[in-house]
């Protein structure tokens, strides 16, 4: 009888645990993933990839993106239309729910990193500026990799 009891304890206690974490708020309301950027040679526009996770109870806004290592950067999304694809500026910026992850993956949206002010090889890593409406801090800095072009 005491073995059973002193299971039942656990169990209690270990459910106990459980619950309690899963209330808790994650240390950080904005979470950024798998941050990378595409090796172009030759100076020519690479793009970022990442995917931004935000996990407080109300939506956010990334509205600007900068890089000490690039002259300019934008964010872009790839549309396809008959046939061709362009790239169309998102000057309203993208729009994260709550408790939504949003993908910036090739194909659709991406950072467009411009005029690289130093050469840059596969391994490096790069620094980017994310701005961002509805959460604070207002700012995230985010070391980005970067990746061989053939990558994903």
């Amino acid at each position: 009888m005491k073995i059973v009891s002193g299971v039942l304890l656990v169990i209690v206690l270990l459910a106990g645990a459980l619950w309690w974490v899963s209330d808790m708020a994650p240390a950080e309301p904005i979470e950024i993933e798998n941050p990378r950027v595409r090796l172009v040679p030759g100076g020519a526009p690479m793009a970022g990839y990442f995917s931004i996770t935000n996990h407080t109870d109300a939506p956010i806004r990334l509205v600007s993106a900068a890089s000490d290592a690039f002259g300019h950067v934008m964010i872009h999304r790839t549309v396809v239309t008959d046939g061709g694809a362009r790239m169309e500026h998102q000057d309203q910026g993208v729009l994260v729910g709550a408790g939504e992850t949003v993908a910036f993956e090739p194909k659709g949206l991406h950072l467009m990193l411009m005029r690289a002010q130093r050469e840059l090889e596969v391994g490096d890593a790069v620094d980017v500026v994310f701005g961002f409406e509805g959460v604070e801090p207002a700012e995230y800095r985010v070391t980005f990799t970067v990746v061989p072009v053939t990558s994903s």
